[in-house]
């Protein structure tokens, strides 16, 4: 179809001090986005294949040149999975985590024609059951990306609490958390961090 631009999560399995942890190449707390191909690139360029210039950055514990690494990148998206592959076969779970103070966002309204809930109360109508009250006023939900439209809906969502909210405040979250699950034991993370 033309037009439509496939986006990504991209998660890298760091090695610390022996341990693996998979790491987001974009955190934030105050958003959640998804990656289009040139957006991972970028970000790429801007951090951690610099790093691969002087060696913090570590490939299988060898030094790789950042035209090489950059390389390993684009293989590993041309073989990505979707969240439920991520889940099953390498036990990495991606959720979406939204929390903030109900009244404030409640009467919120999507600045998205395709929001397929449109309001804050719409979305809350959807998803409340899965809502944690707070005794502050506060909501909080966790929306795992494999579970179909959760992605879709984490997304919107957080757009529109975007909308209420400074970026500085810390009264409010949205996020996704990338968590191991399960007892399965990754392999050898491909990206390594050199300890300094």
């Amino acid at each position: 179809m033309t037009g439509v631009q496939t986006c990504a999560l991209p998660i890298s399995i760091d090695s610390y001090d022996g341990g693996q942890t998979p790491t987001l190449l974009r955190p934030g707390d105050h958003g959640i986005s998804y990656m289009a191909q040139y957006e991972i690139f970028s970000t790429l360029c801007s951090d951690r294949a610099q790093r691969s210039v002087d060696h913090s950055l570590l490939v299988d514990g060898m030094p790789v040149t950042p035209e090489r690494y950059l390389g390993l990148w684009r293989a590993a998206i041309a073989e990505s999975v979707d969240p439920a592959v991520a889940v099953s076969v390498h036990g990495i779970q991606a959720v979406a985590v939204l929390r903030a103070p109900l009244a404030a966002v409640s009467e919120a309204k999507s600045s998205w024609t395709s929001c397929p809930f449109g309001t804050f109360a719409r979305f809350q109508a959807m998803y409340g059951h899965h809502f944690l009250y707070g005794d502050d006023g506060t909501f909080s939900l966790e929306l795992d990306l494999a579970l179909p439209a959760h992605a879709q809906a984490a997304y919107y969502a957080a757009s529109m609490m975007c909308n209420r909210f400074d970026r500085g405040c810390t009264s409010w979250q949205a996020s996704i958390a990338v968590r191991q699950v399960g007892v399965r034991r990754h392999q050898a993370g491909l990206f390594e961090i050199a300890e300094a």
